[in-house]
């Protein structure tokens, strides 16, 4: 099987690999940054804190709610919370009140340690939403030139590099502030440092690795095992053997020494990038005592960072999560399709699982990363329900096996090197279902008066027989609002301006019919406007929840951002209530709605 791999590869200069990495780092981390502006100003009406779904359920503490950071949506995603702790590293109650299981949140803390970096940096008072969507993507930028460089160092298009930074879990984390794709990152970063032996490197990598998603600490430690029995060529001697090799000699059992000193054939890789050998030898390298202490960091600092937590939160991460993450091995993959069949992109990041397992196997007498990634491999297939049943969840959890599939090219015999190829394509081509939420419509505005809404208590809305509301509002200072907006466009795109815009206007509405409105889950009530053109096209607009349970006769008011269309022209603004999807107050007999006749410049 040796003879399939890869041919080596002609010696490349210092020159070339530079530019390549400089190259690919700039211009991923510009490309990157140029999604998330287009992101932002395509579906977040140029506020970057509504990239982060900010929920009213948990809310946002006062300081960053002067800042213009608001609420969303009811619950929103991770992002939010991670947000936070970048404000707040030392885990305060003015913060930890608003994240959810804050020992399992504040374990992940080198995301918002990066970001608060960055903030500190430029002299900025606070970590922005904008600083903190951005903190990810230089190291984004520096793992994509990494593995460029490595791949072209063994006769590799710098583009396969994709097949980790283009599949769908690294845009969508990207776009909500998720701290996977810096992790990943800096377990490309370790891992290479780890295979061109540089222990300083690997240890600074690791250690953010580890506190960036804490499952990565079963890799340091394993690297750390297998630096001991002596498995990893790291600059130690390989005449004696490892100190397990040491240690059996000094005990007499030389005999067992001898046979596990027996070394596999080695390919030479002449790049430049040579430094330690890519092959192993099983427990043949014997790491000086002073590296040992040195790959011992990660563990250490992740260990204290544990310990800290525990401290003030009297619970880790793990018990915080609930046991909410981990299943029976495969399981929860079969329930999420029955339970949420999902024919495409399930099932390949399923395949990934298991074909990373397959690039493992045939890397293991090449590579010492193949016993050590193999635990975390492992831990993969125990993923619960709650990250197989949505595609956010196991598109970022299979970023590992990806970047470990890059990473393992120059090594794979030649049949295995191609069925990876075309997964790295079609990881590739995953990307395609980001479109939405890059370019789609706005779907979700701040909501400025969120303290007011309560949390859902009643389950069912029942179909109302006779629905009627009146609505009011201050149509002229509406007029004046929508003026101060004329031409406030940044850009134009397919006959459409960016950003779109939106007022703030207070609006009373009042139940005048004879049942009460409840605020409930299933066929809720919500106030709802539609803008009108001459020609009868109607754009609808995001509904506005109820704040709480309204009796009949009772009114309420809410700080309702009312989206402006893209266009200009003259418009008919309709506002109404409305039951479910479609069900409308004005399509009823003296149901209730206002209409305003408006012009957009």
């Amino acid at each position: 099987m040796e003879s399939e791999s890869v041919p080596a590869s002609s010696k490349v200069s210092a020159r070339s690999l530079l530019i390549v990495f400089l190259v690919t780092a700039i211009s991923g981390t510009l490309l990157a940054y140029g999604v998330l502006w287009l992101a932002a100003q395509a579906r977040h009406c140029g506020e970057w804190s509504g990239m982060l779904l900010p929920g009213y359920q948990f809310g946002v503490p006062e300081r960053l709610f002067e800042k213009g950071v608001v609420p969303n949506c009811e619950v929103g995603w991770d992002g939010q919370f991670y947000y936070l702790q970048s404000n707040y590293l030392n885990p305060q109650p003015e913060a930890y009140e608003h994240i959810d299981a804050p020992p399992y949140r504040y374990q992940r803390i080198g995301l918002p340690l990066v970001a608060w970096c960055f903030a500190t940096a430029t002299g900025a008072d606070y970590v922005s939403p904008q600083m903190y969507l951005f903190a990810s993507l230089p190291f984004l930028g520096i793992a994509m030139g990494a593995l460029a460089t490595w791949l072209f160092a063994h006769g590799y298009s710098p583009l396969w590099c994709l097949g980790w930074a283009a599949n769908l879990g690294i845009p969508i984390c990207l776009l909500h502030g998720q701290p996977d794709p810096l992790a990943d990152a800096f377990f490309i970063l370790a891992m290479l440092a780890l295979m061109r032996g540089m222990p300083l490197a690997y240890a600074l990598a690791a250690t953010m690795m580890c506190l960036t998603r804490e499952p990565y600490f079963a890799i340091a430690a394993m690297v750390l095992v297998a630096s001991v029995v002596g498995i990893v060529p790291w600059k130690g001697s390989r005449e004696n053997g490892g100190w397990v090799v040491i240690v059996l000699k000094k005990i007499g059992l030389s005999g067992l020494a001898d046979w596990l000193l027996i070394s596999p054939k080695v390919d030479e890789q002449r790049t430049i990038l040579e430094g330690r050998p890519s092959a192993w030898n099983y427990w043949a390298y014997r790491t000086p005592i002073w590296q040992l202490l040195i790959l011992a960091i990660p563990c250490g600092v992740f260990i204290t960072w544990q310990i800290y937590l525990y401290q003030v939160f009297g619970q880790t991460g793990s018990q915080a999560a609930g046991g909410t993450i981990l299943d029976y091995p495969f399981a929860a993959f079969f329930r999420s399709s029955f339970a949420s069949p999902n024919y495409l992109i399930r099932p390949f990041y399923f395949a990934v699982l298991l074909l990373g397992f397959l690039v493992l196997w045939n890397v293991r007498r090449k590579w010492a990363l193949s016993p050590i990634l193999l635990p975390y491999f492992l831990v993969l297939t125990l993923m619960s329900e709650v990250i197989w049943i949505d595609f956010s969840g196991f598109t970022k959890a299979m970023g590992t096996v990806l970047a470990t599939m890059v990473l393992s090219l120059p090594l794979l015999t030649s049949r295995v090197r191609y069925v990876i190829a075309v997964v790295l394509v079609c990881a590739v081509l995953t990307y395609t279902q980001c479109y939405r939420r890059i370019l789609g419509g706005v779907d979700l505005v701040p909501i400025p008066d969120y303290q007011i809404v309560k949390q859902i208590t009643d389950i069912d809305q029942p179909l109302l027989k006779a629905p009627t509301c009146a609505i009011e509002l201050d149509q002229a200072k509406l007029v004046q609002l929508a003026a101060e907006r004329d031409g406030d466009y940044l850009f134009v795109l397919g006959g459409r301006r960016y950003p779109q815009h939106y007022v703030t206007i207070p609006i009373t509405i009042t139940n005048t019919s004879e049942e009460p409105w409840l605020r409930s889950r299933n066929n809720p009530i919500q106030m709802v406007y539609r803008w009108i053109r001459p020609n009868g096209r109607v754009y609808w607009c995001p509904g506005v929840e109820l704040p709480y349970k309204i009796e009949p006769g009772q009114s309420f008011t809410r700080q309702v951002p009312l989206l402006l269309p893209r266009d200009p022209g003259e418009f008919l603004l309709r506002l109404t209530m409305r039951q479910g999807q479609d069900d409308t107050f004005d399509q009823r007999e003296e149901g209730g709605y206002l209409e305003i006749p408006m012009t957009i410049r």
